[in-house]
């Protein structure tokens, strides 16, 4: 990586598509990595089930957490490409993939260390701790390359190639595949097996992964990004990455936790509530995932409007594609509901699940309605940098309304599993259209301004 003129071209236009495609790929393949790692260890044992799937609860919220320094780094970068400051841009992006570093190494040595406490914090029976926790230091010790991964699969998106991180999770999940495939159905004589097979399989997969990464960012040959400022790390930096990444994942593990919380209420209705939960949850992924995957992708060329002074043009780029999102989530989920039954029994037989499951799928329509909203203005707003109100409707929204409502009208109303839906459902309406309100409102401009300060200071300091 050399110094010099970057070699980014100042000039070049991102096309919503050229993003928008490849992060829906790279979504639905990573969804597509745990359902066929539940699919292969179901034909190992139930106990391997409970015991990985307790384990990757744990690596669930970690990813939140690798996800919340990638998120802060993404606004930062953007605004800087916009504003064409490619050395801060650089800069920043050198410095977010020496934090990931250092975030990635202490979690992943916890992990290692501390797997059964945690598993036994968790209250896990005692007879799944032992291939949990064997499970769990694998997938664990992998964490620096995950967050490596993280960092990095988000500065080719900034930079306009979303391909890059496709391909690579492709591999990923081909490596992870083949391998469990071994593991589990032993073709001939393979050195790993059971749970522990898995973690290692796990860990082989993703650190592969992120020396694949690796090496393409080192090909790209941005010489603006210095090998130095890995290490480098400017306080000033750090704080915007940490302060927007923190308020944008607060959102995210909060949902987490509600997630927890609801399905414990839905113990007093019996296993046939618990599993149509998950089957319904796993179908509505798919009607909500390309509208996601396009307001990702508007973040990221928003954001760059924001940086180059061009707030009316990112104002009415947002506005135009949450009609697209609207329109995707709204059709997609009206069809799921309208195909309920034949698709449901891709999963099960049980005429119980399946009538539980169709005013599921009605309510998912209002849902992604909402949805529409979060993943349209919400977005734009952490394009800009506005995050505090955002996070705190959002916390407040998750835990008094989709939580307390789902809980007023699940129990006490005797709704049941369709209760916590109608919670659901008033809960991702109400954030959207509150966000959809500081969208038009225009309160965000005021955060472009205040990173714009922030990079003139910077700037300065590159030249000093």
């Amino acid at each position: 990586m050399q110094k010099g003129r970057c070699n980014m071209k100042p000039d070049r236009q991102i096309s919503l598509l050229s993003l928008a495609i490849p992060i829906l790929v790279e979504q639905v393949l990573r969804n597509f990595l745990g359902t066929v790692n539940v699919f292969m260890l179901g034909n190992y044992s139930d106990s391997a089930v409970a015991a990985v799937g307790v384990a990757n609860q744990i690596m669930s919220v970690v990813l939140v957490t690798f996800t919340m320094i990638s998120s802060g780094s993404a606004v930062v970068i953007n605004q800087s490409l916009g504003a064409r400051k490619d050395k801060e841009a650089g800069l920043i992006s050198m410095n977010a993939i020496g934090i990931s570093i250092l975030l990635g190494g202490v979690v992943s040595l916890f992990l290692i260390v501390m797997a059964v406490p945690i598993l036994n914090l968790m209250g896990l029976e005692q007879d799944l701790i032992g291939g949990a926790a064997i499970y769990l230091q694998w997938a664990g010790g992998a964490s620096v390359m995950i967050s490596v991964s993280s960092t990095i699969s988000i500065l080719f998106r900034c930079y306009g190639n979303a391909k890059i991180p496709m391909i690579v999770v492709m591999i990923i999940n081909v490596i992870n595949v083949l391998g469990n495939y071994l593991v589990i159905f032993r073709p001939f004589p393979f050195i790993l097996e059971g749970i522990e097979g898995f973690g290692i399989i796990r860990f082989i997969s993703e650190t592969a992964g992120a020396l694949l990464l690796v090496l393409l960012l080192v090909r790209a040959k941005f010489s603006c990004f210095r090998l130095i400022n890995l290490w480098k790390i400017k306080l000033r930096t750090l704080r915007q990455i940490v302060s927007i990444g923190f308020m944008s994942g607060a959102e995210g593990i909060s949902y987490m936790l509600s997630q927890v919380v609801t399905t414990g209420f839905l113990t007093a209705f019996g296993a046939a509530a618990l599993s149509a939960k998950v089957y319904v949850n796993t179908v509505d992924y798919y009607a909500y995932v390309i509208g996601m995957s396009i307001g990702q992708a508007a973040q990221v060329i928003a954001g760059q409007m924001m940086g180059a002074g061009k707030l009316d043009e990112a104002y009415r780029f947002i506005k135009r594609k949450w009609r697209t999102v609207f329109l995707c989530n709204a059709v997609i989920s009206t069809l799921i509901f309208i195909f309920h039954r034949p698709i449901m029994g891709l999963f099960t037989s049980s005429e119980e699940i399946i009538s539980i499951s169709m005013p599921l799928f009605a309510l998912c329509i209002a849902i992604n309605i909402g949805r529409s909203l979060n993943h349209s203005f919400n977005y734009g707003l952490r394009a800009s940098g506005y995050v505090f109100w955002p996070m705190i409707i959002a916390v407040c929204s998750i835990w008094l309304v989709n939580c307390g409502l789902g809980y007023v009208f699940s129990i006490p109303c005797q709704l049941g599993i369709v209760g916590l839906w109608i919670g659901m459902a008033a809960d991702d309406v109400l954030r959207g259209l509150a966000t959809m309100g500081i969208w038009l409102s225009r309160k965000w401009e005021s955060a472009v301004l205040s990173m714009r300060r922030q990079s003139e200071l910077a700037e300065k300091e590159l030249q000093e």
